[in-house]
């Protein structure tokens, strides 16, 4: 006797855009709106990856910067979504006195443990720096020091430079998230922690209503109204 179920099959948009040497492909609706964890929940169910932050500012700079897909239906949801709503960047954020940690969560896991700063630094050594900016060996531990990165607005050539953005997205995503900030109104804007003591956060991305593009590094993640794109195999 027959123990497989039946089943339907159809075909899926795929959203395909150029990233580093080669090209990626997003799966298309996004997962969302809702909280860090449920987005987590509803990407992984689906048989898709979690973004990094390098892989999102990819999808940004093909729905703001790339003329050929700038009509196409599926970009402009990006950019209705970052109108009305905001994009998980999946990075956990520990502020610190001097500067911030940023780890790539590919498994989005959010505020759901704490951060150790000793344990952090023991995975940063025998790294690299880029632009100031501190990388581990694998590339998914990043430290920005407080003197690499500005707070607020900015215009986009600073902010192609500044440390947590290229922390939390590499170098060459943080100069397709500065193209993309180019294309609002107003000067983007990054959002982060002062502190003296440690504060947890995670990261995303919004347009401010259309107005200017919004780097949030303090946001928390019981927010329930964002999306994210799932990346496929």
């Amino acid at each position: 006797m027959e123990t497989k179920n039946a089943r339907v099959v159809r075909g899926r948009t795929e959203l395909w855009v150029p990233h580093n040497a080669g090209e990626i492909a997003f799966a298309y609706p996004s997962a969302g709106p809702n909280s860090y964890r449920e987005v987590r929940k509803e990407i992984l169910n689906r048989g898709q990856k979690i973004p990094t932050g390098s892989q999102t500012s990819s999808l940004l700079y093909a729905a703001y910067c790339i003329p050929e897909v700038e009509s196409e239906p599926e970009f402009e949801n990006v950019r209705s979504i970052m109108r009305g709503a905001w994009l998980w960047l999946f990075n956990r954020n520990l502020w610190v006195e001097n500067g911030v940690y940023v780890l790539q969560d590919t498994q989005a896991i959010g505020r759901g443990e704490s951060l150790d700063v000793n344990k952090l630094e023991i995975m940063l050594k025998n790294g690299k720096e880029i632009e100031g900016v501190r990388f581990s060996e694998d590339g998914t531990l990043r430290f920005a020091p407080k003197e690499t990165y500005n707070l607020g607005e900015q215009t986009p050539e600073v902010l192609a430079k500044n440390g947590f953005v290229i922390a939390s997205c590499g170098r060459d995503g943080a100069e397709k998230i500065a193209d993309a900030s180019a294309k609002f109104k107003r000067k983007p804007y990054v959002n982060g922690v002062e502190t003296k003591k440690p504060e947890q956060r995670v990261s995303a991305l919004d347009g401010y209503g259309g107005l200017r593009l919004d780097f949030g590094g303090l946001n928390f993640d019981d927010a329930g109204l964002s999306h994210a794109f799932g990346v496929l195999e």
